[in-house]
């Protein structure tokens, strides 16, 4: 990191990811305490993936390890992706009404067995 291009670039994808992981509350605690939940579940994943791009970039290279702030790039970007997909999977189903939502949550098989079971009766 030795351009002032390269620390400002740094330093937004560390502000997009904390962006991405941020998660709205009643108050100032509930937001913190919800980023930091997302911050800690997408963690460990994060950190898998970047582990294997590393692998994968030094056998394909055939040097060394990848400078810190290159892994620390490729963190960044792998935890924006699974912020962004823990994210849907969150709030996906909170704009629907809750006899819809309970409908999406029931297998169809589920569905199926009820409305039989009506058209017997």
């Amino acid at each position: 990191m030795s351009t002032l291009r390269e620390k400002i670039t740094f330093i937004l994808t560390a502000l997009v990811y904390v962006l991405f992981h941020l998660r709205v509350g009643a108050d100032l605690g509930a937001v913190a305490t919800g980023t930091a939940y997302q911050v800690l579940l997408t963690a460990p994943y994060a950190l898998g993936f970047t582990y294997i791009v590393a692998v994968v970039f030094r056998r394909l290279s055939g040097k060394g390890w990848l400078p810190w702030d290159r892994l620390m790039r490729v963190f960044f970007t792998v935890g924006i992706l699974f912020a962004f997909f823990f994210a849907l999977y969150e709030y996906a189903g909170q704009g629907l009404p809750a006899d819809q939502r309970e409908a999406a949550n029931k297998s169809s098989a589920t569905r199926f067995f009820e409305d039989v079971i009506q058209k017997v009766r």
